[in-house]
């Protein structure tokens, strides 16, 4: 803890511009429309989604950003060295399209890359020697957000530590992503909270169940790295994606493990076509816990004592806990949580309520046990009632 207080301190003296103190939560581009990668984002396209977060009631929410990925500038200005957008998919410039965005209350981020290119083909600029230059272009045009990756055969740690100082030299706000390509596990971020926002800690997410698994287990033992103006991020949310390649079940997984481990919520899929298995992004008691900042993120331990099983966990600010009960196996299984072993003290009585489905599932003063179905999970939330539950609570759980 002292080593997080530590961390949390200096991000705060080095880089607490005002921004980051909550997990960001938004929609970005690169998986949105077709397959991952080939999401060549155009005007049109990013004031739709812009209006789509304001009519789908995602705004008011808290989904406010809207981040452009890579493949959106094939060149620089010959003359000035300015960045430039492609003509074609942007005929006025970047400039309008980012005051659009702010006209309806919202924020606007852009992508570029330490080294001398981006990373998909390796054919737009990036922004080695022109640190400055960018960050004063990303400023002029009132830029919100700046993630900046790894590609381009340069020292990423310099070039983030570069483009961190330029950035704050324009003397606009900016929240500031940042992406080491195969270095994102979070044993190699110890300088990220004295610079920036935010920093991945896993390698992309795919729209699978073993990407699910793997995103979240970066962060095991570690997640409590994280906090108010620094946050551990997981990649871009698939909820719902590239054709719904995981099944409700699964999506559900990836939505709750987010949640509890504080991860920002950036949704990568197209929100105009917001299906049932989307409105789980619009659940108000799921973000309430990631949205938590003053807590410290949650975590997986074991769910008894003596058990095998686990749960993610996380002990919010008012005394409440967030428990994630993952059945990563392919049947059906009974999962259980017990008071002591998540921190609570002898005696303490919980009142339980799956938080999916806002459903109240009683009061019990010992453990807690349910059947959850393959790949899903069941995201609770404990809360403290002073009224004497039973000691075991089993519910046969119908998602």
């Amino acid at each position: 803890m002292a080593a997080l207080a530590a961390a949390l301190a200096t991000a705060v003296s080095a880089y607490n511009n005002g921004m980051g103190e909550r997990p960001p939560m938004g929609w970005q581009t690169w998986c949105s429309v077709g397959e991952c990668g080939e999401d060549h984002c155009f005007d049109g396209q990013i004031r739709a989604m812009a209006d789509t977060l304001v009519l789908s009631g995602m705004k008011d929410l808290g989904y406010d950003w809207v981040v452009l990925d890579d493949c959106w500038h094939p060149t620089r200005d010959n003359a000035t060295a300015e960045l430039v957008p492609y003509p074609r998919f942007f005929p006025d410039g970047m400039k309008p399209v980012i005051d659009y965005v702010h006209s309806l209350g919202l924020k606007f981020g852009l992508y570029t890359s330490v080294g001398d290119r981006t990373c998909h083909g390796g054919w737009s600029p990036g922004s080695f020697g022109h640190y400055e230059r960018d960050a004063r272009t990303f400023a002029a045009w009132g830029v919100d957000y700046v993630k900046i990756d790894y590609c381009g055969s340069h020292d990423s740690v310099e070039g983030h530590r570069n483009m961190s100082r330029a950035l704050n030299a324009t003397g606009r706000p900016m929240s500031y992503m940042l992406c080491r390509g195969p270095y994102q596990q979070q044993d190699h971020w110890g300088y990220a909270p004295g610079i920036a926002q935010g920093w991945r800690a896993t390698g992309d997410h795919h729209d699978n169940f073993a990407s699910v698994r793997q995103q979240v287990e970066a962060v095991r033992g570690k997640a409590s790295w994280s906090g108010p103006f620094g946050w551990a991020y997981l990649d871009m949310m698939m909820t719902g994606g590239q054709g719904c390649k995981d099944h409700e079940e699964e999506y559900r997984t990836e939505a709750s493990l987010y949640v509890v481990v504080s991860s920002p919520l950036m949704v990568g899929t197209d929100i105009r076509l917001m299906t049932p298995i989307m409105k789980l992004l619009l659940n108000k008691e799921a973000i309430a816990i990631n949205q938590d900042y003053k807590a410290v993120p949650g975590d997986a331990m074991p769910s008894c004592h003596g058990s095998s099983q686990e749960a993610w966990v996380r002990r919010l600010s008012n005394g409440d806990s967030a428990v994630a009960l993952t059945n990563w196996g392919n049947h059906t299984a009974s999962l259980a949580v017990c008071l002591d072993a998540i921190g609570w003290t002898h005696g303490e009585t919980a009142g339980a309520r799956n938080v999916w489905a806002r459903q109240s599932l009683g009061t019990f003063s010992r453990r807690f046990e349910a059947k959850v179905r393959a790949h899903d999970t069941l995201l609770l939330l404990l809360s403290r009632t002073g009224a004497a539950g039973s000691p075991e609570n089993k519910v046969a759980v119908a998602m």
